[in-house]
């Protein structure tokens, strides 16, 4: 069974379980989005999922989990159980999670500033170009651009 299929699966048993109609719905979805999804010919959004789950009553995770209990032919303990195990083994179970993105600097753009700064330490030591440039392995071009960028974000 697809996952798309096990989904549409436990969203017709919740809702048919919760005694709710497709029109019920509504306000996650409208009717004809639900019998799609129910009929498996359309994947959920994330956003679609949380929205119908709160709909029918539930957490969105536990949604989630009985998808892949259905599409797994697993009991919805045997996916927890599993879940678990898989996050202590890979060291983030008691580990919290940011909840927006870092704003940690690509590697490229963090090299070369580091490369700008030991540049201008040195420079600032009383180093002349082409001796930072031997010292840090790079060429006296390239300490050069490093000053002159530095020299035009200051002003």
């Amino acid at each position: 069974m697809s996952l798309r299929s096990a989904y549409g699966s436990t969203l017709k048993f919740l809702r048919t379980r919760h005694e709710s109609s497709q029109d019920a719905l509504g306000k996650a979805a409208d009717r004809s989005y639900i019998s799609r999804l129910e009929a498996g010919e359309h994947s959920v959004t994330v956003d679609v999922s949380h929205s119908i789950a709160c709909a029918l009553g539930i957490d969105p995770l536990s949604l989630l989990v009985l998808a892949y209990a259905a599409e797994r032919r697993q009991t919805p303990q045997q996916v927890l159980d599993h879940l678990a195990g898989d996050l202590a083994s890979a060291g983030l179970l008691t580990t919290e999670i940011p909840s927006r993105p870092s704003d940690v600097l690509h590697p490229v753009p963090a090299a070369a500033e580091e490369l700008s700064s030991q540049i201008r330490e040195l420079i600032g030591q009383g180093l002349s170009q082409s001796a930072v440039a031997r010292q840090l392995g790079v060429s006296r071009q390239t300490v050069s651009r490093h000053l002159k960028k530095s020299a035009e974000g200051r002003s």
